[in-house]
């Protein structure tokens, strides 16, 4: 193609190249019609609200949230005496910041979450005046006892009363407060499925009523966020979506593919609603059940929540408040270790991988900021980090040595791990080679030599036994190494992890292996199919626990992250951007509205047409990720501002068209702007003058794979073109100074050197023996309930009440204590009759108990809060049987 041909065809393709201009939230709003999804909302501090769009909250996880606790179940609006039945919305329009119901007769119902304060707003607007009231649900009593209720003017006040006598160490709020302006409290007893109604506010006649519930410390604190909010609301309605919208700009990406567009807003926003100020500044791991923080997940997620937004502050802040927790004490096995989990209560340093990230991660934070106060800083953290692990964590191999669920794979069950990679993980080494590379940089930096040196020993002691010990002669690559030696070559994605550990030809076959047995077109599963273990779905609990399936087999959205930079790097973003698209999928049509479950069901079940979704509803790494691959992999470009250095090397999918956003270098716009079209690509970079040259190493790919790249220097230059076409690479500048600089042409990892590629096709489940039933009989429902009025009765004994604390021998009191999580209720443990009797072939027993609960966890693991052991004489010799009982109780509640 000559050169004017080529230019010709650069004016048709780079007008199509818009720069970012950011979106309104009133284009992000998800209609949902007939079929409910469930909703969740945080507040940005320590509260979450959890729903459903057409129906009531339907699982106890659903509901009010604060500081882990939950204070509402669900409420009812109320208009004209009739409860607003959510199923007759005509529609549900699902926004970032808020919620609407449209109902027959105009009446709209509006949902509005409050940043910072624990509050939620509930508005009602009608063409005509009507009286309209909320009805309040909670799902952990059933009679007025179990609450404390307080009745002011326009204001109900509740506290559970197991709150009101907290433990000092208990750090969450106590009353709740549901009021409006004219409204009428009063206490009722009312009975809704599996909700109960202490109290209900009526209100008079209007065409607009707005409703608050508030969670404080006090009565008085909940009772005034209440009275304030009238006042307030169109303040709070505000802040809420202006920060929103600032998040929006902030990070704005234009493509050619509008659904995607719309998708990666909503994934922005969901993300962010996930960066809370519950215990110093960090990121929920998912919601609903992991409302805290998980420094793996943490760290994997940074990145995208905010390294590539380029959200330093909000960086440095997380980074600075995990490193305040970390273990200090030179004396302790954990010492240098930042935790894995904190809590409002407590940290646990259980895991191997979350230390190595967070080095990883302050390293990427330094280089992409150029915060070298920060390093200052945090080096002495990173120093303890990687000397606390060589001194109680590395063997003679360099090898960092953990636990069999110390690994992000940590699912434990009553007979121990369920994917055991003790105790040498490859992914784990992958990570500890991460850390020491990032803590030789930050040393070298800072003018550690010593240390500099000492890692380097280590690192490469590392990688040379590595590549020894994990890579077998055909070259696989081995999960982990056992306690014995062996290296267990399990097909799991971990490998992904350990690709810079690995030569080209290895790498190359890791991709490959990943993509052929591991990745479906909806994501990577942590099990090929084709192993006994492999559990096509993640709950099950006909036939097992659903943490036997959690790594076993079901797929994490996540892992298609790195996957999807792998198959950027082989030129291959079309594949990858396949399993985007899936994530597009599930953010705008699938579960909870605008972001990403957990998990998905490896394989879509028997009459189903996609595998079902699961685990949490709203997963941080998944939606960072998701970004990340977006700047980091399609757009591929990165500034690295402690050394004036900016990479770029984009790999735009053909569905996308064109890719566009804007950095900040300097305090100036610099814009990216970048398309791939069959064997052409072309770049435009524009930005006012810098203060100082900013190093561009630019490496453009074909459709073909075909690579040229060369380096160059911005600084005064305002607009400059670049257009690879049938592997020449050219340049048009708007500085007329600018001298085009020299181009090597080469063939980078190219697709070839994967082969063909396929994603892997679900099988059949029917016939995988982790479906069967298991050895040992099974009771169905219509077994348990099943009754005989003439059995022959063997014994019935009474118990009295009131006992359950505990007696000795000599008839003294012990006074043992409930456990303190209010789902234990008084009276679980106490037994105030047993009864058994037999026919020609059934054995029935009776147990009757004070007060029972079911709190919803696990239910293939039997009724957890009340266990009972029967012991049975089968042949009549004094003490030749046993009296132990499995943790497990082998109870699953089926279907006659």
């Amino acid at each position: 193609m000559s050169l004017r041909r080529m230019f010709r065809f650069a004016l048709l393709l780079l007008p199509c190249m818009s720069l970012a201009t950011g979106a309104s939230l009133d284009h992000l709003g998800i209609e949902v019609h007939t079929r409910s999804r469930p909703f969740v909302y945080t507040n940005k501090e320590d509260a979450t609200f959890y729903g459903e769009t057409h129906q009531h909250n339907r699982v106890s996880w659903e509901g009010f949230n604060v500081r882990g606790h939950e204070f509402l179940d669900d409420y009812d609006l109320v208009v004209n005496g009739a409860i607003l039945d959510r199923s007759t919305a005509a529609r549900v329009v699902v926004f970032p910041d808020h919620l609407e119901r449209y109902y027959p007769g105009n009446i709209i119902e509006e949902l509005w979450p409050v940043d910072s304060l624990p509050i939620i707003g509930i508005h009602l607007r009608s063409p005509r005046p009507v009286a309209a009231g909320v009805i309040a649900y909670f799902t952990d009593g059933r009679r007025p006892s179990d609450y404390v209720v307080r009745l002011q003017s326009s204001v109900a006040l509740i506290a559970r009363s197991t709150h009101l006598t907290r433990t000092p160490a208990a750090d969450y709020p106590v009353w709740l407060a549901i009021g409006s302006r004219r409204a009428i409290p009063e206490t009722v007893s009312t009975v809704a499925g599996r909700q109960f109604s202490p109290v209900r506010i009526s209100g008079q006649l209007a065409r607009s009523h707005q409703f608050a519930i508030a969670v404080a410390n006090t009565a008085d604190q909940a009772e005034s966020l209440v009275r304030t909010y009238p006042d307030r609301m169109l303040q709070f309605m505000a802040q809420r979506r202006a920060r929103m919208q600032r998040v929006l700009d902030d990070a704005g990406i234009e493509t050619s593919h509008p659904r995607f567009d719309k998708a990666f807003r909503w994934a922005l926003l969901s993300l962010d609603a996930l960066v809370m100020h519950q215990t110093g500044r960090g990121i929920f791991a998912g919601l609903p059940w992991f409302d805290n923080y998980w420094g793996r997940d943490t760290f994997i997620a940074l990145p995208g929540a905010a390294l590539v937004t380029e959200r330093f502050a909000l960086a440095r802040e997380i980074l600075e408040s995990f490193a305040a927790f970390q273990q200090r004490d030179s004396l302790s096995t954990n010492y240098g270790r930042v935790p894995n989990i904190v809590t409002v209560t407590d940290t646990a340093f259980n895991t191997a991988d979350g230390t190595p990230r967070f080095v990883i991660v302050a390293r990427d934070y330094v280089m992409r900021s150029g915060d070298e106060n920060f390093l200052l800083r945090i080096y002495p953290v990173i120093l303890r980090s990687i000397e606390g692990t060589i001194k109680f964590h590395t063997d003679s191999l360099g090898f960092l040595t953990h636990a069999d669920a110390e690994t992000w794979m940590d699912a434990v069950g009553p007979g121990g791990p369920w994917s055991p990679r003790g105790n040498r993980a490859n992914d784990v080494q992958a990570l500890w080679a991460g850390q020491l590379d990032a803590g030789i940089w930050c040393a070298t930096r800072i003018g550690d030599v010593i240390s500099a040196r000492r890692w380097t020993a280590v690192l490469d002691l590392l990688k040379t036994n590595f590549s020894r010990c994990f890579i077998s002669n055909a070259g696989a690559v081995a999960d982990r190494i056992r306690p014995d030696g062996s290296p267990d070559f399990r097909t799991r994605p971990n490998q992904l992890f350990a690709a810079p550990l690995l030569d080209p030809s290895t790498r190359a076959a890791m991709v490959r292996t990943v993509v052929t047995q591991l990745t479906y077109p909806y994501g990577v599963a942590s099990l090929t199919q084709t192993d006994s273990l492999f559990h096509p779905f993640h709950e099950y609990p006909a036939a097992y626990p659903k943490d036997a399936a959690y790594h076993n087999g079901t797929v994490w959205t996540w892992l298609q992250g790195p996957l999807i930079s792998e198959l950027c790097r082989y030129g291959l973003a079309d594949s990858g951007f396949a399993l985007s698209l899936n994530a597009v999928h599930q953010i705008l049509d699938r579960g909870a509205v605008g972001t990403q479950s957990e998990l998905l069901d490896a394989i879509a079940r028997p009459g189903e047409s996609e595998p079902r979704l699961s685990g949490t509803v709203s997963q941080a790494w998944n939606l960072a990720e998701f970004i990340r691959n977006v700047y980091d992999d399609y757009l591929g470009a990165r500034i690295d501002r402690a050394t004036r250095r900016m990479r770029l090397r984009p790999h735009v999918p053909a569905a996308m068209g064109s890719l566009s956003t804007s950095f900040h270098v300097d305090g100036k716009t610099l814009q990216l702007a970048a398309r791939v079209h069959g064997d052409t690509s072309a770049v435009v970079i524009s930005s006012p003058s810098l203060d100082r040259p900013l190093a561009v190493d630019l490496t453009l790919a074909d459709g073909l794979g075909r690579e040229s790249s060369t380096s160059f220097v911005l600084q005064s230059v305002s607009e400059l073109r670049i257009l690879l076409a049938d592997t020449l690479l050219s340049f048009s500048s708007s500085d007329p100074a600018f001298v085009s600089p020299h181009v090597n042409r080469r063939r980078g990892p190219a697709r070839k050197e994967i082969g063909p590629v396929a994603f892997v096709t679900p099988r059949p489940t029917a016939g995988l023996a982790v479906l069967g039933e298991p050895a040992y009989p099974l009771l169905t429902l219509a077994d348990i309930m099943r009754t005989n009025i003439h059995a022959h009765v063997l014994v019935d004994a009474q118990d009295p009440a009131g006992d359950d604390t505990g007696v000795s021998a000599d008839g003294r009191p012990l006074h043992y204590v409930y456990p303190g999580n209010a789902n234990f209720v008084p009276g679980s443990f106490d037994i105030e009759g047993f009864s058994a009797s037999y026919d020609d072939s059934l054995l029935y027993v009776v147990l009757r108990f004070k007060a029972l609960s079911d709190p919803g966890w696990h239910p293939e693991y039997g009724f957890q809060l009340t266990f009972a052991a029967i012991a049975i004489d089968t042949d009549g010799i004094t003490e030749s049987g046993q009296r132990s009982v499995s943790a497990n109780a082998h109870f699953i509640r089926r279907s006659p």
